[in-house]
């Protein structure tokens, strides 16, 4: 049963089922609202990708005028220097609109709605620190990646070389050997999905503490997402899963399928694989664009749930 939004003193904690329903029921209510942020996001990010292209082919263009290929290399790399202020302010823009989804969200369950332009007024003077999370958010995956990675190899390795030891003494060698790579291999692949989904649960939520919470920065709202889902690990990872069952019909549509065409389609010369191309990209941009407020609504309305289950609702927002 979906929970009733704009009787939000009424709601409990809710369960994985409740949440992501209570978010389809946003986005239902508010589709108009919430896809046109997000395709004002996705434009955006779309305007700073072209940017950087734009400015590396003016650049590389006037290189090779002037000092033939090294000219251009030369030339590429500053406007590659160059475009990358078009694509971190895209990128901004995109990561700060999105999270006003979550933030609208939020309101209407707490029984305090705000117009998207009211919420885009709140959201605007952070945008610097919404470029930073995002570069901070980047680096937390990259070490945890790479820390895990590390963890995998010596504890997999370490667990598949001694049971390839034990085996092949007690059984015979190489089927010593093949279980010891089997069991090294699956034990290092848990360590590396585990810590990975550990780290992304924790953080899950960052974007939309900053866009909600007052006073919040890039690493303060990555600490704020870390204490309020402290135990809440299992419980995110299950409305993780039914958020990307739901959407898998539609990226099946804009996604999967324009890909196996793609891989069908002979490349040399073909008009019609060029049109096919175009169209695949247009629709996984579509695509992305209808994706987006699901996922945001459901960041929006578990930070509800966190915060009911931490610090009740009647707690004015920080």
């Amino acid at each position: 049963m979906i929970p009733s939004v704009p009787q939000a003193n009424q709601i409990g904690p809710l369960n994985p089922g409740d949440i992501v329903s209570a978010a389809l029921r946003l986005y239902k209510d508010r589709f108009k609202t919430f896809m046109q942020l997000a395709v004002l996001a996705t434009l955006w990010l779309v305007g700073g990708i072209l940017g950087m292209l734009l400015a590396i082919a003016i650049f590389a263009t006037a290189g090779a005028a002037v000092g033939d290929g090294v000219g251009a290399i030369l030339g590429g790399l500053l406007g590659m220097l160059g475009g990358m202020v078009a694509l971190l302010y895209g990128s901004a823009q995109y990561y700060a609109l999105s999270s006003v989804i979550g933030r609208l969200s939020f309101q209407a369950l707490i029984n305090q709605p705000e117009t998207a332009l009211d919420a885009r007024r709140q959201v605007a003077p952070r945008l610097g620190q919404f470029l930073a999370l995002g570069f901070l958010l980047l680096l937390a995956y990259v070490a945890a990646y790479l820390i895990s990675a590390i963890a995998a190899l010596i504890l997999g390795g370490g667990a598949g070389f001694l049971t390839a030891s034990i085996l092949s003494a007690l059984i015979n060698e190489p089927i010593g050997a093949v279980l010891g790579t089997v069991l090294g291999l699956v034990l290092g692949l848990a360590i590396l999905l585990i810590t990975l989904i550990w780290v992304a649960s924790r953080l899950f939520i960052a974007e939309v503490v900053l866009a909600i919470e007052s006073g919040q920065t890039a690493g303060s709202s990555m600490s704020r997402s870390w204490e309020l889902t402290q135990t809440a690990i299992w419980r995110i990872q299950v409305v993780f899963l039914a958020t990307l069952l739901i959407q898998l019909p539609i990226l099946a549509v804009t996604n999967y399928i324009p890909s196996i065409l793609l891989e069908l389609l002979p490349m040399e010369g073909d008009a019609v694989y060029g049109l096919v191309a175009v169209l695949s990209l247009l629709l996984s941009l579509l695509g992305s664009m209808v994706i987006l407020p699901l996922w945001q609504a459901v960041k929006g309305v578990l930070y509800y749930d966190l915060r009911s289950r931490r610090e009740g609702l009647d707690l004015a927002l920080r």
